[in-house]
């Protein structure tokens, strides 16, 4: 029924004198129509005020039930979805109060459901002021460093003067979302077996071998690499289009005039390692040549694990126009590699800063453990 000058009390009342006397007579005295008198008796037929009223409070009670048990619903509803997980912190329990008002329910059963105080949901958190910059600047090394992990970037976060745990670095990773791409899986062999001839100090031995890639114009690139196994450190990245015998021991040669000789190189069965020329050269210097085994590539695990960085921090990252431009990004690459970055199996020191403590002390093995 449409909304009227009349409660429904009135309405039922004026029936009542409808029963009584004639329907035009009493139409008149209220001051409605005819058809109004019928509608009302056709409505509420021959109920009295009391049932009336009566019947109005069962309606507001059965509303009222209504509206609990959809409420109910709805909190058992919120309830299943956000009991999946275990809510143990604070900051999680106010996020899921968060959710809930979002869901409809109020902020004071919201937090009766999640046994948060009220008081607690206009805590601002002070930790979050204090992670801002760090968490800026991690960032930023991320986007600079894609192929560094969080360890990595916490040596570089205490470079600029942001001392911190390896938890909360971690924390901190977890919490701006970044991440490392993985890598594909490659198969390992069943056992590890011994390396020949390990090094035991700086300058004992060096392992050189070949990376290839190519430029965006199609020129070939052929990497020669030559690092130091004990310092871990990138004495060459010789970079041309083919490379011979020749030019090995040219690029041999001069590492040598600059850094000394080496006791050992370590080396696959490539046809260049194995030339009769760089074995005269060899034999010429006084330097043992290790060769590793065929298909034993595990035997000169350090270049390998170098190559595999350059390849990923430096090659894959990196988009070569030319030979020339190439060349000036991998040297630039290479200075970072010794200077810059942070070797994790050298205490987290660059390669150049352990070379300079295994010259400095006369035990190199006691630095290496430590």
């Amino acid at each position: 029924m449409r909304k009227s000058r009349f409660t429904e009390a009135q309405m039922v009342t004026i029936l009542r004198e409808a029963d009584k006397a004639p329907v035009a007579e009493v139409a008149k005295k209220h001051g409605v129509s005819e058809q109004t008198i019928y509608t009302w008796r056709k409505h509420f037929g021959t109920m009295d005020a009391d049932e009336v009223k009566r019947l109005r409070q069962l309606e507001q009670e059965n509303a009222r039930l209504k509206k609990l048990l959809a409420e109910r619903d709805l909190e058992i509803e919120v309830m299943k979805e956000i009991a999946a997980k275990k809510l143990v912190s604070a900051p999680a329990r106010r996020r899921q109060v968060a959710y809930a008002r979002g869901r409809g329910l109020s902020e004071r059963r919201a937090c009766a459901l999640m046994s948060v105080a009220r008081s607690a949901m206009r805590y601002e958190s002070r930790m979050q002021r204090k992670d801002a910059p760090a968490l800026a600047a991690m960032g930023l090394l991320s986007a600079q460093y894609p192929r560094y992990g969080y360890r990595r970037i916490q040596v570089f976060l205490e470079r600029q003067g942001y001392p911190m745990s390896s938890d909360r670095a971690w924390r901190l990773w977890r919490q701006a979302g970044l991440q490392v791409p993985r890598k594909r899986c490659r198969k390992r062999i069943a056992a590890s077996r011994p390396r020949p001839r390990p090094p035991t100090g700086a300058r004992q031995v060096w392992a050189y071998d070949f990376v290839f890639d190519a430029c965006a114009n199609g020129q070939q690139l052929k990497c020669l690499t030559v690092i130091d196994e004990f310092t871990r450190e990138c004495l060459a990245i010789d970079v041309a289009g083919s490379i011979r015998s020749g030019r090995v021991i040219e690029v041999l040669s001069q590492l040598v005039t600059v850094h000394g000789a080496p006791k050992v190189l370590r080396s696959d069965n490539g046809p260049e390692f194995v030339s009769k020329a760089l074995l005269k050269w060899a034999a010429g210097e006084n330097l043992d040549l290790a060769l590793i085994d065929p298909g034993k590539p595990w035997q000169n695990g350090t270049t390998e694990s170098f190559n595999g960085k350059f390849r990923d921090e430096c090659l894959s990252m990196e988009w070569f126009r030319n030979r020339v431009e190439a060349k000036v990004v991998i040297e630039q690459w290479r200075r970072h590699y010794n200077d810059v970055r942070p070797h994790s199996s050298l205490g987290r020191r660059t390669p150049a800063e352990f070379k300079r403590l295994c010259i400095s002390t006369t035990h190199p093995e006691a630095v290496l453990q430590e």
